[in-house]
């Protein structure tokens, strides 16, 4: 990657990107970073990104997100944004997992289905919890496992509990 195209990856995240910070994330809902590709911004084909092709881009992306044209972004515009790319997003892992699980291509899911795909996940997952391998989860081993929880929560810094 040469100097320029680095400079101008760096000046896309200052420029225009930041201005939507808000408006989208990843499938969890955790800001990545800009997400564009060369040619989405290479509006001239010389391979090459600008500063004018990183401004207009920017400000094709305020503008998507402006649903009443009115130049600024209000936190309902913003939060419609952001509902309608999680769906797309949400969709496409749906698909995703459709396609993975759907033993039988009959384009849905039997409990067996996601049962058999699941299994040694869950027993897996069993089997961490039973922490006297009795073949059953107590109160105190699923309070346990409520408390592992949380505090792997506060790693990811989730100050807000409730999610609303």
């Amino acid at each position: 990657m040469n100097s320029k195209l680095i400079a101008a990856i760096a000046a896309a995240s200052v420029l225009g990107c930041a201005t939507l910070v808000a408006a989208s994330g990843d499938d969890h809902g955790h800001r990545k970073g800009p997400k564009f590709s060369i040619e989405e911004m290479d509006t001239n084909g010389d391979q090459m990104i600008s500063k004018d092709e990183i401004a207009a881009h920017a400000k094709a992306r305020f503008d998507k997100v402006d649903g009443n044209d009115d130049g600024k972004l209000s936190a309902d515009e913003m939060a419609a944004h952001g509902e309608k790319e999680m769906t797309k997003r949400m969709r496409k892992r749906q698909a995703k997992m459709l396609k993975r699980m759907d033993a039988d291509d009959d384009g849905m899911l039997s409990f067996d289905e996601m049962q058999d795909k699941q299994q040694k996940r869950l027993d897996k997952m069993f089997s961490r919890l039973d922490a006297n391998e009795d073949g059953m989860l107590s109160a105190e081993e699923l309070e346990k496992m409520k408390r592992k929880g949380k505090r792997h929560g506060e790693k990811h810094d989730h100050k807000d509990d409730d999610h609303d």
